[in-house]
């Protein structure tokens, strides 16, 4: 279900996702065709950081997800553009041709691999709850009696689906987070990286429970495209064997 609250928050950020970044603003799912000496192209959700965000002081996209992907356009002699956009945007695109990768610190499943090629992981994260500090701290047993938020389409949503769970959907956490705030939620469950952004932004409003799940990211990428995935894992590699985190 879709949460009817809307606010100023959330609809900067709409503006922002329509707009793009790092290229000319095409919308993915207009793209024209590409030459192997045009662009590649990365689907990106800035919500993410550490993996993926919108840097602060330039607005253009930064964090090891976009290292990741420069580094194996460099690697193919490629420049890169990279579009922002919402989540359940960015791995329809790489099924659909319109993009080359999709980062968003993406968890790593049977059911995406069967739309796209994934990476080598390159990290072991998770989801927690996000909630209001002072009240009691949200459990997955306790979760189906709560007013859960969730980013749709993205693995919180679906591992509360398969629990039986019915949560609030929406387009970003930057939409959520108002909602948990003001009361009209009761928790948000997120990948945790995000969420302790939001807790760190929050002045002590907001609180964050241990990880519920643990999870491998990955990049997707656009299959029958092996020299993609190739270069991608080669990038990973060296970030690794470079000491890189």
């Amino acid at each position: 279900m879709k949460h009817p609250a809307t606010t100023f928050l959330a609809a900067t950020l709409a503006a922002s996702l329509l707009a793009g970044c790092g290229g000319n603003g095409t919308d993915a799912a207009t793209a024209p065709d590409r030459g192997d000496d045009a662009p590649l192209v990365a689907a990106m959700m800035p919500e993410v950081p550490p993996y993926t965000y919108l840097d602060p002081d330039t607005g253009e996209p930064a964090g090891i997800d976009v290292e990741i992907v420069r580094a194996a356009a460099a690697k193919l002699g490629r420049p890169l553009e990279i579009r922002v956009m919402p989540f359940a945007g960015i791995l329809p695109a790489v099924k659909d041709g319109k993009a080359d990768f999709a980062i968003a610190a993406i968890t790593i499943t049977e059911g995406r691999s069967r739309n796209a090629d994934f990476s080598d992981p390159y990290a072991e994260e998770g989801c927690s709850f996000l909630y209001r500090t002072g009240t009691t701290p949200p459990t997955m047993i306790r979760a189906e009696s709560l007013r859960v938020g969730v980013v749709e389409s993205m693995s919180s949503d679906f591992y509360l689906t398969r629990h039986g769970i019915e949560p609030f959907r929406y387009g970003s956490l930057a939409e959520a987070v108002p909602d948990l705030r003001e009361g009209r939620l009761d928790t948000i469950f997120y990948d945790r990286p995000a969420l302790l952004s939001a807790v760190a932004e929050s002045g002590g409003a907001l609180s964050v429970t241990p990880l519920e799940t643990r999870e491998h990211y990955g990049v997707a990428v656009r299959k029958g495209r092996p020299d993609l995935l190739a270069a991608v894992n080669a990038a990973i590699r060296d970030r690794k064997e470079g000491g890189a985190k």
